[in-house]
């Protein structure tokens, strides 16, 4: 048998060999081919990744019938990896936990990729790349947006425009998850396979052993197809040669590329066409003996040289059971659109038969004539059974499809209500708010209410989700016993009403609404988690911070086991907020780490806003702005505004303390675009705004900015929560501006409040407005505070005045520490202005403390080389690959003259 036809494709070929030569030298590359069905994308990744000499050759193909499997495609890449490294990484066996967290998951694919043994690079082929599941895309996406300095070369195929004839959707919502990749750059290419020119199309003609015979011919088929590969080809295979040869101005052409092939199929035998049937049912590909038993075939291998020969399906290599292909998916999607209707359903039913679990559900569902109520009602109770191990949106799809198979309204809409709540609880509002339409189609009750309610509040609009959750209370309760829908969903509405009342700074109506929703027994996480939410925060934020954590206590403890994920998560908000930021770092490590490992969980877009604030916070800078970054995507990618936009009002101040006032700014508009208007991002959003003006020494603008604070209810509210940065910022521009009186008045109401950080800040500023001169923190009763940035600026305010009074040797080691702490943390601004009084005090710093040359990324290796991490640990911590973290020490020592990480250690120490 002859190998696949390839011609031309020259340019592209050479962008992939450029990429391979940058992949052995260290710098990764990413090559996009994209084109449109029919275009060689298959043929060309064959041709580009053949005769490579590489550490592990990863290949994987997206296949429509298996894009809902979770981590499916992902399965596929790592199942070449070498034995050994799976051990390593258990988060890319197939028995990682159901619900794994895709960037977790990608992590441990970033650490295995930077695992493969050998100098050469490894080599990643993926192919249909619009197919693949969702999980997997995220965690490929993840692994890839942090390859630095490995040894990778990735060629990916996808069809663009994403449908193509014979397809029945255009579900673009995996393409935006690959669009996280830059669109070009030194790591990714991107390259456009367009029709073959003129010069080609006669290669191929001879290749088929079909010369044209004539000049202009080539030409002539090139106008007619624009040199689509395969519609120039089936020309070539089915017109006679003397119309190709000839002058007319136009060539005959088949009606349609379907026609084509099924003319093909026609003409074959009765046992090649129903294998090839009974494979196009199957999917893109498939065992060659399950399709042979569904085609009713004992040998199916006439049938399948026959098919091979006839260039319909082809035999895919890898593994030792036989499996079969399509050339395109045009074929197989022509095969299967011209099955009757009677036919395909029968053939879908024959796989169930073969087949178990949700693959054969899947066929089953596919088989059913029409509606079939017993289907529907086994899929609700699969759905329903304890330890089913689906995920929300895996559910969900199912209860969608039960829907469509019910007769009675009630189980119909029931179904199509669950689905869509399970869309909610799996965080992904956006497919969620796809089905809007249909849930409004219901008839009035309160599941419905509930729903659109839930809808409205996460995607912004207010005011109408007010409106539902009031209508949905307002219908009559059931009869007392068994919990039923309609009592879960106007629990569900009061609970989330409550926290909508807390987005209005109600929070006394929250706190009394949370707690109807909470007594009236409804079971369920779409009460008890938003109940509990609102319960707490509204507590807190009427300064009942004693209640607040005793409902937090009796959540997270009690019964032995370990809290919920979204309770250590409120807990940890609220320890945040209130300047407890070592106790919060605790409770959100915690989460996150508990939620990748797959652990059910709503508010990790939350929990991942706070923690980068809070790591940057207690002294650990490392890998926050991409932190930031993180929260970013997941709340975006999910629809989930609310925290997105407090992940880029923390990330503009975070930004903004480096020195960095663009890219702060940049943070603070996304954040004003990305969701609605609400006190607690006005809040945040004037705290960062703030900032911007106190590292510029603009006083005057650090109290515009903080206008929005000083409304008295927005005061009140920021204030029970122990959000007491505004107080601070105000206090000092006051001090600045030499408006002393208000200092003072602003310094004693911060004083009543301030704990945790802000005591720093209060002896700061009681400092700068009452004088005195002590000789260390200590002495200021705030030397037990983990906050490393307000205890160095509390540290540059007494070296300053320790100057100021001759005391120079104290003063300039004050300062020296306070330097070195303000460098390591990054905050230049800060920093600066250490410096500059060293400068004063005749002191200019050392070369090595100029940063040394180093950039970002080594100094951030170096921080934690520092802490006695290993490469492995440093690459986890950071998400990049411990050969990245090698390249980055070999630049270091090259810098700063050291031959080891102890030699480093000290020169840093010193």
């Amino acid at each position: 048998m002859t190998g696949p036809v390839f011609v031309g494709r020259r340019g592209p070929l050479a962008v992939v060999e450029q990429a391979w030569e940058d992949a052995r030298t260290g710098r990764p590359a990413v090559v996009w081919v994209e084109g449109e069905a029919g275009a060689g994308k298959t043929a060309f990744l064959a041709r580009a990744a053949a005769g490579r000499r590489a550490a592990a050759v990863l290949t994987a193909t997206g296949d429509a019938a298996e894009s809902g499997l979770a981590h499916g495609l992902l399965d596929q890449v790592v199942a070449g990896l070498p034995s050994g490294i799976l051990e390593r990484f258990p988060l890319l066996r197939p028995d990682r936990a159901p619900r794994a967290d895709p960037l977790a998951v990608g992590a441990d694919l970033l650490g295995a990729l930077g695992a493969v043994p050998d100098d050469d690079p490894v080599l990643v082929v993926l192919d249909d790349v619009q197919w693949a599941d969702p999980a997997s895309v995220r965690a490929l996406v993840f692994a890839l947006r942090r390859l630095r300095h490995d040894r990778v070369l990735v060629l990916a195929g996808i069809r663009h425009p994403a449908a193509g004839p014979g397809d029945t959707a255009d579900d673009r919502s995996v393409d935006a998850w690959w669009e996280r990749l830059p669109a070009t750059g030194e790591t990714v290419r991107r390259v456009r396979l367009e029709g073959l020119d003129p010069g080609e199309l006669s290669e191929l003609a001879a290749a088929l052993g079909r010369p044209l015979g004539s000049t202009g011919a080539a030409e002539r088929l090139w106008r007619h197809t624009r040199g689509h590969p395969l519609h120039a080809r089936t020309l070539l295979e089915e017109l006679p040669p003397e119309v190709l040869a000839g002058t007319a101005d136009v060539l005959p052409a088949p009606r349609s590329l379907p026609s084509v092939l099924l003319v093909r199929l026609a003409r074959a035998a009765p046992g090649t066409e129903a294998l090839v049937v009974a494979a196009a049912v199957l999917g893109e590909s498939a065992p060659l003996a399950l399709a042979a038993a569904v085609a009713g075939l004992e040998d199916p291998s006439d049938a399948l040289d026959e098919a091979v020969g006839l260039g319909l399906v082809e035999e895919l290599p890898g593994g030792p059971a036989v499996r079969i292909g399509f050339v395109h998916p045009l074929v197989r999607a022509a095969v299967r659109g011209d099955l009757p209707p009677a036919r395909r359903r029968a053939l879908h039913a024959g796989a169930a038969a073969r087949l178990a679990g949700r693959v054969a559900l899947d066929h089953r569902i596919a088989a059913a004539a029409g509606p079939d109520p017993a289907l529907a009602a086994e899929i609700e109770e699969l759905v329903a059974t304890p330890g089913a191990a689906l995920a929300g949106a895996e559910a969900a799809d199912l209860l969608r499809a039960a829907a469509d198979l019910s007769t009675d309204p009630d189980d119909r809409e029931r179904r199509l209500l669950a689905a869509t709540s399970r869309l909610i609880g799996d965080g992904e509002i956006a497919r969620a708010v796809a089905l809007a339409d249909a849930v409004e189609g219901c008839r009035p009750g309160p599941w419905r209410s509930a729903v659109l309610g839930q809808l409205a509040l996460f995607t912004g609009r207010f005011g109408v989700a007010r409106e539902w959750f009031e209508a949905a209370q307002a219908t009559e309760p059931g009869a007392p016993g068994e919990e039923r829908p309609g009592d879960r969903a106007r629990a569900g509405a009061a609970a989330h009403l409550a926290i909508l009342h807390l987005l209005h700074g109600d929070p006394e109506r929250a706190v009394a609404t949370a707690g109807v929703a909470l007594s009236q027994g409804a079971r369920g996480d779409d009460v008890r988690l938003p109940g509990g939410l609102a319960l707490v925060l509204g507590l807190a934020a009427l300064g009942r911070g004693a209640d607040a954590r005793a409902v937090l206590d009796r959540a997270t403890s009690g019964d032995g086991r370990p809290p919920l994920v979204d309770a250590l998560i409120v807990r940890g908000v609220l320890a945040a907020l209130a300047g407890d930021d070592p106790a919060a770092a605790v409770d959100l490590d915690e989460a996150v780490q508990r939620a990748r490992a797959g652990e059910p969980v709503r508010g990790l877009a939350l929990a991942l806003a706070f923690r980068p604030a809070v790591a940057d916070r207690t002294g650990a800078p490392d890998g926050v702005i991409e932190g930031f970054e993180l929260a970013v995507t997941l709340a975006r990618d999910g629809g989930t505004a609310l925290p997105g936009a407090l992940a880029h009002a923390f990330a503009a101040e975070a930004l903004a303390v480096r020195g960095r006032a663009d890219e702060a700014r940049a943070h603070l508009a996304s954040a004003a675009a990305s969701g609605p208007r609400w006190w607690g991002i006005d809040v945040c959003a004037a705290i960062a705004a703030a900032r911007l003006a106190e590292v510029s020494d603009d006083p005057a603008g650090v109290l515009e900015a903080l206008a929005p604070t000083r409304a008295p209810g927005v005061r009140a509210l920021a204030d029970g929560l122990g959000m007491l940065a505004p107080r601070v910022l105000e206090t000092e521009a006051l001090l600045a501006l030499g408006r002393t009186d208000e200092a003072a008045a602003a310094l004693a109401a911060l004083e009543e409040q301030a704990v945790g950080r802000h005591r720093v800040d209060v002896a700061r500023l009681r400092l700068c407005l009452d004088g005195g001169r002590p000789h260390a923190v200590a002495e200021l009763g705030v030397a037990d505070v983990a906050a490393p940035h307000a205890t160095a600026r509390l540290e540059t305010e007494i070296g300053r005045r320790l100057l100021a009074a001759g005391e120079r040797r104290a003063g300039v080691d004050l300062l020296r520490g306070a330097r070195d702490t303000l460098a390591r943390l990054g905050a230049a601004p800060w920093r600066a202005r250490c410096e500059a009084l060293l400068h004063g005090a005749g002191l200019t710093p050392a070369a090595a403390d100029e940063a040394l040359g180093l950039t970002p990324h080594e100094e951030a290796v170096v921080a934690l080389v520092a802490r006695g991490l290993t490469n492995r640990e440093i690459g986890r911590d950071l998400y990049i690959t411990p050969r990245t973290v090698a390249y980055h020490l070999s630049n270091v020592y090259a810098k700063l003259g050291v031959a080891s990480r102890r030699e480093l250690v000290r020169l840093r120490e010193h």
